[in-house]
Parts: structure tokens; C-alpha cells; sequence
């Protein structure tokens, strides 16, 4: 029988490590996690979503940003905006003002959308954050920041519209090429303009 040796990133025990820390930054919105040491060749978006997604998942591409051999991997079909259950969009560009994903039911909360945005830098930039509730580290009295690069600031204006009817709403993943950080639906979001 032919041995083919999958590229890093599709095989379980990576994404297992992946999904440790995936959660490791839901439980601590905010705080960033380094995946470089899982990816091999591949990138962020990709780890996240092999971690994710399989032909069970839904995913909708806005910018067509995952590659058609990634896809094959993947093995999830696609799905309008309004039923994906993972929407990937290239942070740069903001949201269309119709971008209205599933926000779950009052009954089911969590078929809300994961929404990923790909961005040039999570921990650095000049689009900064402020944020606040459940498992945001303390500093002190002040609020912790999460600074970003190459994220147009209206998807965290639409981001807070979304969200405002809790327990509805949308969690969102930040990625750069290794790094990611999580913000759900429960954590407030301030933007910060005097950077």
C-alpha cells in the first residue's frame, strides 16, 4: 500500500494541539496564541479551520481566501452568509452593510456564526482594542488592549451590532499568518481612536 505522509497541519495530533489553544484564548479573550510550531507550511487560517470544519461544518468564503487544494482538505461544504456556521473575510476590506450572519436562535445560541478574520498582524498595529468581561486579565484597573494590524475598524463596529441582543450573536478568531486571537460574543469591545 502507498504511504502518503500528510502535510503537518491535517494530521489529528496537531489539530488537537490547535484546539488547546483555541480555547486556551476563548477562556481568556484577548490574549494571543503562537501557532507556528503546528503549521509547517501552512498558515493560521488554515489551522484554525482544519481544526474546525469537516463535512459536517459550513463554511462561507467572502474573499475567497482558502485555496481549492485547502478546500479538499477541509471537506465542508459551502453555505450562504446567512447559514454558515464559519465565515472566513479578509479583515482589511470592512463588512458590506448587508453582512448579516446566522446569529443562533434564543432556544440555540450557539449556531451563531464563527466569524475568522484574516489580518496582517494580531498583537501589534495601529487599530487598537479595548476589552472587557468574562476572563479579560486584569491590569490594574485598566482595560486590557489588544492592539491590530490591517483590520478595518468597522468589522468591531458590526462586530458590536451583532452581539447587542446576547445570548444571539457572533464569535470572532483574528489571525495573521501564525498568530490568533479569539473575541466571543460575550466580551465588549471598545474601539480605541487616540492611538
Amino acid at each position: 500500500m502507498l504511504q502518503v505522509d500528510l502535510p503537518l497541519i491535517w494530521q489529528d495530533e496537531v489539530q488537537q494541539q490547535i484546539f488547546r489553544q483555541l480555547l486556551s484564548c476563548t477562556s481568556l479573550p484577548g490574549t494571543i496564541a503562537d501557532l507556528s510550531m503546528y503549521l509547517g507550511e501552512s498558515t493560521a487560517l488554515i489551522g484554525v479551520l482544519a481544526t474546525f470544519l469537516d463535512n459536517t461544518v459550513t463554511l462561507h468564503d467572502v474573499n475567497e481566501l482558502v485555496s481549492d487544494s485547502n478546500r479538499r482538505f477541509l471537506n465542508s461544504s459551502n453555505a450562504t452568509l446567512s447559514e454558515a456556521r464559519f465565515i472566513v473575510a479578509d479583515a482589511a476590506i470592512p463588512p458590506t452593510p448587508d453582512f448579516s450572519p446566522n446569529l443562533g436562535t434564543l432556544d440555540s445560541p450557539e449556531f451563531g456564526a464563527t466569524v475568522i478574520l484574516k489580518g496582517q498582524q494580531v498583537g501589534s498595529g495601529e487599530l487598537s482594542l479595548n476589552l472587557t468581561g468574562a476572563g479579560i486579565p486584569s491590569q490594574g484597573g485598566k482595560l486590557w488592549r489588544l492592539f491590530l494590524k490591517g483590520f478595518h475598524q468597522d468589522w468591531f463596529v458590526r462586530r458590536q451590532e451583532l452581539v447587542s441582543n446576547f445570548p444571539l450573536g457572533i464569535d470572532l478568531i483574528l489571525v495573521d499568518a501564525v498568530r490568533v486571537a479569539v473575541i466571543p460574543r460575550t466580551t465588549n469591545v471598545i474601539l480605541d481612536f487616540g492611538f
